[in-house]
């Protein structure tokens, strides 16, 4: 699992949106959020600088680019 803040987590999806390497993202009760990517490859991450709303909305942003996104209900 990896461990970074908000700023660094949405920094860090911006190239992964532009190619569609996401496959899908699961957001458990916990807060963490892991990704699915096209090669089989996925990675958990643990952002510990918000609360579970702040990564629901980023996780709904990502739903409304039509990637899949489990465990948002």
């Amino acid at each position: 699992m990896k461990k970074c803040t908000l700023n660094h987590f949405t920094e860090s999806l911006a190239p992964w949106l532009d190619d569609k390497y996401i496959r899908s993202v699961m957001l458990h009760d916990d807060g963490h959020v892991t990704f699915s990517f096209v090669d089989n490859v996925s990675d958990t991450y643990e952002i510990s600088d918000c609360d579970v709303s702040e990564i629901k909305k980023i996780c709904q942003d990502l739903a409304d680019r039509g990637i899949p996104v489990h465990g948002l209900a």
